[in-house]
């Protein structure tokens, strides 16, 4: 099974946790996004990021979706380990519990960010 489609980032709520005197810093962020496709719903993602002082990152976090898979109610949890470079943030993912699509336990996708805080997705 393939699922493809985008989301939206509709809120980004980040808090700087630790800054260093090269510019590099460490942060924490809560996400609100939409999602439109094979998956449709909204999801909350908390992310934690290292920044260089460059401002590339890497970020790892968990992902908590409800929405719908077709005609039926659908929750994921989503594990996700990325980057942010040269103004793209890019995420290898797996789904790691579903109280609704067992089939889906250990599938992997990924996200390429594209404008204005949407990204197009990929999972299976």
């Amino acid at each position: 099974m393939q699922l493809k489609g985008t989301f939206q980032i509709t809120n980004w709520q980040e808090t700087v946790i630790h800054s260093f005197d090269s510019g590099a810093k460490l942060s924490k962020a809560l996400v609100s996004q939409s999602y439109s496709g094979d998956i449709n719903g909204s999801s909350e993602v908390h992310y934690q990021l290292s920044y260089e002082s460059s401002g590339e990152a890497n970020f790892n976090g968990f992902e908590f979706i409800t929405g719908s898979l077709g005609d039926t109610l659908c929750q994921l949890t989503l594990q996700h380990s990325g980057t942010f470079e040269r103004g793209v943030a890019k995420s290898q993912f797996v789904i790691i519990s579903s109280s609704t699509h067992a089939e889906l336990l250990g599938l992997k996708g990924v996200f390429s960010s594209g404008e204005a805080g949407q990204a197009s997705y990929v999972i299976g």
